[in-house]
């Protein structure tokens, strides 16, 4: 896998501070799952969570994981690593217990942030990833950072946002660790999961600068098919649609804060405020500040803007 990053010359600040505190609980889903006396079933994307990475920790007892046609058992102590399938089942058996975690997009680019190490903790083309041999001497412990994930999420006080982040990046570096099979992703050839794919992708890693062949290996597609696909069923490029969602990000910043130019720049990934600027300019043709400056003499061009960099699709 190969990435393609601009120098790290940038100074990166934490990205948990993008979350405002009282945000973090619509991000986050975390739930125990305690010993039933019969089997359960659960499926992690299901409603709104349908755009969510999932995180499993199984403790005790044994679970099979139904992908379409193929059915995994899995066996505690372990943890499964899902990212969002709308036909995953989970059925624990009687008397298991453990973990389930949530992460929307937007989370998970912040617990993410600028590391390239990071990135590469995820699986790459959408399927899920076992992970065995999860003992009390793996330490950080993985189920003692659930609980204390739980805990926080439960109890928000001072602190909490910046204890989960911190907990759910340690509990990805132990998974990752512990990784152990790729499990077996049903092809569906659906030319709309690919572009659903690619937009989830974009969500988690657009502030890393990701190439648009960066995105194509981590879907398991070639440029090729990548770029016919966008442009039949959005009308863009690739790279235009990594743009469009970018300008999204900036126009909130500009528009709903107060924050320095230079600091936007900086949390959207750029080396300084002068290649955020030229970015900006090129795609709307006014430079931030001018555009904040239009802004606060009676907003005429707010509607314009944001109808223009719209979410897709």
């Amino acid at each position: 896998m190969s990435f393609s990053y601009k120098a790290i010359v940038r100074k990166c600040r934490r990205m948990a501070a993008m979350i405002p505190a009282d945000d973090l609980s619509r991000l986050l889903r975390a739930e125990p799952l305690p010993a039933g006396l019969r089997m359960r079933q659960i499926r992690p994307g299901r409603g709104s969570y349908a755009d969510y990475l999932h995180l499993v920790l199984l403790s005790s007892g044994r679970l099979d994981l139904d992908l379409a046609e193929i059915t995994h058992e899995v066996r505690a102590p372990a943890a499964l690593i899902l990212p969002a399938q709308p036909d995953q089942l989970l059925r624990l058996d009687a008397g298991s217990e453990g973990y389930l975690l949530g992460l929307a997009p937007q989370l998970l680019g912040e617990v993410l942030g600028l590391d390239p190490e990071m990135e590469r903790m995820l699986p790459p083309g959408g399927g899920p990833v076992l992970c065995t041999d999860l003992t009390p001497e793996s330490a950080p412990e993985p189920e003692a950072l659930a609980r204390a994930i739980l805990h926080e999420s439960a109890a928000p006080r001072i602190g909490s946002r910046t204890a989960i982040l911190s907990c759910l990046r340690l509990l990805v570096v132990q998974l990752w660790r512990n990784a152990h099979q790729h499990l077996d992703l049903p092809a569906t050839g659906s030319d709309l999961q690919l572009i659903e794919s690619f937009r989830r992708e974009v969500e988690v890693h657009f502030r890393n600068h990701l190439s648009v062949r960066g995105y194509a290996e981590r879907l398991g597609v070639s440029e090729a098919r990548l770029r016919r696909l966008c442009l039949k069923s959005q009308g863009k490029t690739p790279l235009q649609l990594i743009h469009r969602r970018m300008m999204r990000e900036a126009l909130a910043w500009l528009q709903h804060s107060a924050r320095p130019v230079a600091d936007i720049a900086q949390s959207l990934g750029f080396t300084d405020a002068a290649e955020f600027s030229h970015f900006f300019k090129r795609s709307s043709g006014q430079s931030p500040s001018h555009y904040r400056a239009d802004l606060s003499r009676g907003g005429e061009r707010r509607d314009t803007a944001e109808a223009s960099f719209a979410d897709w699709p």
